[in-house]
């Protein structure tokens, strides 16, 4: 087959001129083609890129060969307009002037897989879905030139079927727990620290990391970029079909991608994001999947595109706010189930648990998935990095409690289990107030990340609790040795009219706890702070917060409650398992600017910077007696017995 690029359609998009065996057919790489199957021991690695400027537009098709395979071209989905520069604003395809419209698949419905059938309760073995295989190297360029977005911006959420659900927390037995507060000690040491991705036309950002030996790749809605761990940036496209080409657009995803994901999983050495899709009028949802071919996301990229209409009895249902996370067994995904138009049954199903079996991914094989259907909502999955702990769900259950779930056997019939873990009551929180404008949405008090050590889990989430009304950061640790049970929880409260939000939590090797949170104020900008607390720390406190980046202004642009995060997030590096990195937002008089930081958790003493002050340290100690050095702790210029004395407090 003989391929080449020809002139444009009535809308001046070029097109792909396909000849074999005396016949020819036309392509529109952008639109609802049919696949193309190229035959003989050939994969097509489809890398178009799409831009657009006053002087036209450029095409780059990428093909290569690879011995022993046969792949499909994946089916495009289309854009009603192509991506347009006007002066200094870009313009979405979705956007037109001053007003939108949803996206439209353009696909076939007769194409379409028939929606998942489910009663709650029940496992399905859902289906499998193929892999395009993407060479990131060949994006041209990698990190796409585009002009400053200073256009409208777009919610996501304004371009989703609408959707609702009853967030009023359950009244649950009352206790006379309490959670702790600051223990007046600083344990942050900041590290590395750079910009993120910047503005793009879609608010909140929710931005999300993974962090892998060399690298820290970032996710934003609709878009991701990588950058070595010194902040040098090596790649940044649009996920969806506006991009140079779309990071995901290869695999068929459209104009509309939302919600991604993504964390590195440090037992098979690999990134992975995900981003959902959903196109109400086409009655079409998708979980779309990305997995690195090995350590360095620079290369090739397995690419899944996994369907995820549910349908339980008369109703089709999307998927929406997902949870992401992995234990040695596999990767799980979570989603809140919301009704499309039409047919009888509730608004809101429950939550999709998808299993995902990794043995495929890996060799860009196909990817097979387990899929139930849950009661309740706003599962998130706790990391789970240490060999054989076996991945846990976490949510907010009731006004005093948060329920832990369980899948023993994720690929098998294995039911799904729960408890019920009391914790101090609270409400869920609502606004958040800034110096300027109507203030934030804090949304509500879902659990927004979770992670898991050995028999010790980590959560954290926005909560008003009992006799205020100013939103705060709670963090839970939860004891999986046996039945789950509270050891102790704690909250970032800094006084009257102070307000942390968006809390990320991880716990590192050492045990070691490491957060990120959002603090503003009637007198202070949204800023980033980071807080830590090592096992020794008083039960239920957290060390003071630090500032990491300071917001320049806040979000400001009309009546409405500006929507923020929606999350931040934070991991832990897998060099040393002691490091946390973390990733918020700002605003900036430009738009809102996400950052990258890394820090440790620990005490002054720790000289070696090893999680322990020991031996060692000492040693370091003695070998700047009487000189200057790190071993000075009091500050005085000269390492003295005053020095001895405080490291020995931290012994």
């Amino acid at each position: 087959m003989k391929l080449s690029w020809t002139t444009g359609d009535q809308r001046n998009r070029p097109l792909i001129r396909a000849s074999e065996d005396g016949g020819e057919k036309l392509i529109d790489p952008f639109g609802p083609s049919r696949a193309v199957t190229f035959t003989e021991s050939t994969v097509m690695t489809t890398i178009c890129s799409y831009r657009r400027s006053v002087a036209g537009c450029c095409f780059f098709f990428a093909i290569g060969a690879v011995s022993g395979c046969v792949k499909q071209a994946a089916e495009l989905g289309s854009n009603p307009e192509p991506r347009q520069v006007a002066g200094a604003i870009e313009m979405h395809p979705f956007q037109f002037g001053d007003d939108f419209a949803p996206p439209r698949s353009g696909r076939d419905p007769a194409t379409l897989p028939p929606a998942i059938d489910f009663a709650p309760g029940t496992v399905t073995l859902a289906g499998t879905a193929s892999a395009e295989i993407v060479d990131s190297r060949l994006f041209d360029p990698p990190i796409a030139n585009r002009p400053p977005f200073n256009g409208r911006q777009i919610r996501p959420a304004k371009m989703l079927p609408k959707h609702s659900r009853d967030k009023t927390l359950p009244r649950t037995p009352p206790n006379d727990l309490r959670a702790g507060g600051l223990n007046g000690t600083s344990r942050i040491e900041p590290e590395a620290a750079f910009p993120g991705i910047t503005q793009s036309p879609w608010r909140p950002p929710d931005p999300s990391i993974a962090v892998g030996v060399g690298h820290v790749v970032e996710t934003v809605n609709m878009e991701i970029a990588w950058y070595r761990k010194d902040g040098t940036p090596e790649f940044q496209q649009r996920l969806d079909s506006s991009g140079d080409p779309g990071f995901l657009e290869s695999v068929g995803a459209g104009g509309f991608t939302f919600d991604p994901k993504c964390f590195y999983d440090s037992y098979v050495d690999r990134y992975v994001m995900i981003a959902l899709e959903v196109y109400g009028d086409d009655r079409e949802a998708w979980i779309t999947m990305a997995v690195s071919d090995d350590g360095d996301p620079n290369g090739l990229w397995f690419k899944y595109r996994m369907w995820a209409l549910v349908a339980s009895g008369e109703r089709e249902y999307w998927v929406d706010f997902p949870g992401f996370g992995f234990d040695d067994r596999g990767w799980y995904v979570t989603g809140n189930l919301f009704a499309l138009a039409g047919g009888d049954g509730p608004g809101f199903l429950g939550s999709i648990v998808r299993s995902i079996d990794k043995t495929g991914p890996l060799a860009g094989e196909p990817v097979v998935w387990n899929d139930r259907v849950v009661n309740g909502a706003s599962y998130q999955v706790a990391h789970a990095p240490d060999a054989g702990d076996e991945v846990c769900f976490v949510r907010s259950s009731g006004q005093t409690r948060l329920e832990i779930a369980r899948i023993d056997e994720p690929f098998g019939p294995d039911p799904w289990t729960t408890d019920d873990v009391a914790v101090p009551e609270f409400s869920s929180g609502g606004t958040a107030v800034t110096p300027i404008g109507p203030g934030l949405w804090v949304v509500d008090a879902r659990i927004w990340q979770a992670y898991r050590r050995q028999d010790r889990l980590v959560a954290s989430h926005a909560i008003k609790s009992s006799g205020s009304e100013d939103v705060v950061a709670r963090w839970y640790e939860v004891d999986l040795g046996g039945t789950p049970v509270l050891e102790m929880s704690g909250e970032i409260r800094l006084g009257d009219g102070e307000y942390t939000i968006f809390p990320s939590i991880a716990i590192n090797g050492n045990g070691a706890i490491g957060m990120i949170y959002g603090r503003t104020s009637l007198v202070n900008h949204p800023s980033i702070e980071i807080a830590g607390r090592i096992p020794e720390d008083a039960a239920g406190t957290m060390s003071v917060g630090r500032e990491a980046v300071a917001g320049q202004t806040s979000p400001n642009d009309g009546t409405d409650l500006q929507r923020w995060g929606d999350y931040f997030d934070c991991t832990v590096d897998p060099t040393d398992d002691l490091t946390f990195w973390a990733v918020g937002e700002i605003q900036t008089e430009a738009g809102w600017q996400t950052e990258i930081f890394s820090f440790r958790v620990g005490v002054p003493a720790d000289f070696n910077r090893d999680g322990r002050v020991d031996g060692q340290d000492l040693g370091i100690l003695l070998l700047e007696f009487g000189g200057p050095g790190i071993a000075d702790l009091n500050g005085d210029g000269i390492v003295t017995g005053v020095d001895l004395g405080l490291f020995l407090a931290d012994w």
